[in-house]
């Protein structure tokens, strides 16, 4: 499918921006990976434009696309409603049939923990030093199992995205900062061509061809190339359903690690919590 349409920001003076950050970003209370970045770059005297966008909150050149989301906001995604989880996944399907080159920055993802015992992720709140090299941690408990967020991050990583996990938000604004030298080439030696920051607005499924496709890339593993080679061979997502046991073997580059994932989605009970 073709990406949505997109334009570029210029100024008074007819020069595009190099970074389109997102407005709402911006006017968070709380210093986040992104307020730092743009301390950086208004240092640095970069171009850039401050505006309201449908996709991504940092919008560097040649089609890189952040979107930061703290690890507490990914999480409850997790948790909450079946509906924020696909609210989830629809933002980041979207976000990569726009970009060419989409990220998810995870913010303070690297300073989490695990615990399977509990089933749950804690999240550290806040650090006190206590005496040299000791310090006192408070932790919030969040009821996502761990095998639930590092399945989420594989997902997303199979749509084609990069995730990146930071530790906190001044590591973050370090990352982006190396992002937007690698959207310009300057982290190899050999400088490649850069196009300028576009602006994208969500696709709409205006066809019901392009429904069809978004309909299984909805299933794990299922990208929307391979939703396409799934209907050219069934002709109807229906057909598809129904003979999805065979999916391995009538459709190229679907295995039985795929096609068990879509299994366990479509024939596994139910339960509301």
């Amino acid at each position: 499918m073709s990406k949505p349409k997109g334009r570029i920001q210029f100024d008074l003076f007819g020069r595009a921006p190099e970074i389109i950050i997102d407005i709402y970003e911006v006017n968070k209370e709380k210093r986040n990976s992104v307020t730092l970045f743009l301390d950086k770059i208004r240092q640095h005297k970069i171009p850039h434009a401050i505006e309201k966008l449908e996709l991504g909150d940092v919008i560097l050149p040649n089609e890189y696309a952040v979107e930061r989301k703290s690890i507490k906001d990914f999480l409850n995604s997790l948790m909450g409603s079946q509906n924020g989880r696909a609210r989830l996944f629809e933002q980041m399907r979207n976000l990569r049939s726009s970009y060419d080159n989409p990220i998810l920055l995870l913010e303070g993802a690297l300073s989490i923990r695990l615990d399977y015992y509990d089933k749950a992720v804690y999240v550290p709140i806040t650090k006190k030093k206590i005496r040299n090299r000791i310090y006192s941690v408070i932790e919030e408990r969040i009821g996502v199992h761990p095998n639930a967020y590092l399945g989420a991050i594989s997902a997303i990583e199979e749509m084609g995205i990069r995730v990146i996990k930071t530790f906190d938000a001044y590591h973050g604004a370090r990352i982006l900062w190396d992002l937007y030298l690698e959207s310009k080439g300057k982290t190899k030696t050999e400088r490649k061509e850069v196009s300028p920051a576009i602006i994208r607005v969500k696709p709409k499924l205006k066809s019901l061809k392009e429904q069809q496709l978004f309909f299984l890339a909805g299933l794990p593993g299922i990208s929307v190339a391979r939703a396409l080679k799934i209907l050219n061979v069934y002709k109807t997502p229906y057909n598809a359903i129904l003979k999805v046991n065979r999916w391995d073997l009538d459709v190229e580059g679907i295995g039985e690690g795929i096609l068990e994932k879509v299994r366990k989605v479509l024939f596994t009970e139910f339960h509301k919590e």
